[in-house]
């Protein structure tokens, strides 16, 4: 397995937690699943965040690796 890390809001959190402990697993076993049956089961593929969020990636920028540093971006703006 691949270790990864997500971030989520309070509410999809304590969805979560609850269904992990209603059956009795952990919430990383009910993120499996979730996933499993949405991407490798072939359910159709949520709306594209793009199209609800138009604006993402209408910024431009001469750094090229925001994604990767962007709390150093940050700091600098803000230290």
């Amino acid at each position: 397995m691949v270790r990864t890390q997500l971030q989520i809001d309070e509410n999809t959190y304590e969805a979560l937690r609850e269904t992990a402990h209603k059956q009795k697993r952990s919430m990383s076993a009910v993120v499996r699943e979730i996933l499993r049956e949405r991407l490798v089961k072939g359910e159709e593929p949520l709306e594209p965040i793009t199209r609800k969020y138009s604006f993402i990636g209408s910024g431009s920028s001469k750094e090229h690796d925001i994604s990767v540093r962007h709390d150093d971006y940050l700091a600098e703006d803000f230290g």
